[in-house]
C-alpha cells in the first residue's frame, strides 16, 4: 500500500492511505475535519507539499513534490475522499509511480533499445 503525507513547510497537515495511484493523483480518504486546513484564506484548495511512500520492484521509496487538492467528495458521516493532483515532482517520480502500478519491471526507453542491440 502507499501512504501519502501532505504538508506546509515542515507541518504535516493530514496523512493517510492513498487509495487510488495514478499518474496524475491520487485519492485518500480523509476526516471531513481536516477539510479547513487544506484551503487558504480565501476558501481555495491550495497546493501543498507531498512525500508519497510508494512499494516499487526495488523496495519502499518515497517521491517527494507538491500536490493541488482537486475536489473532496463526502462518502460518509465524517469521512471525505480527497483527490488531488500531482503538481511538481522529482524526477524520476514518474518511473517510481510506474513500478508501483506495474507488476513486472519497469525499464527505460534507453535500455530496451540497448537490450535490443545486444
Amino acid at each position: 500500500m502507499a501512504n501519502v503525507k501532505l504538508k506546509e513547510e515542515d507541518q504535516i497537515l493530514l496523512q493517510g492511505e492513498a487509495v487510488n495511484i495514478t499518474p496524475l493523483g491520487f485519492d485518500c480518504e480523509i476526516s471531513l475535519d481536516a477539510i479547513p486546513s487544506l484551503r487558504d484564506a480565501a476558501g481555495r484548495f491550495r497546493i501543498l507539499g507531498m512525500e508519497l511512500q510508494l512499494q516499487a520492484h526495488k523496495g519502499a521509496v518515497t517521491v517527494c513534490g507538491s500536490a493541488s487538492v482537486y475536489s473532496v467528495r463526502r462518502v460518509a458521516q465524517n469521512t471525505g475522499l480527497l483527490t488531488a493532483r500531482f503538481a511538481d515532482l522529482q524526477q524520476d517520480a514518474y518511473r517510481l509511480i510506474a513500478e508501483h502500478l506495474s507488476p513486472v519491471d519497469v525499464v527505460s526507453l534507453e535500455q530496451a533499445r540497448h537490450k535490443r542491440r545486444a
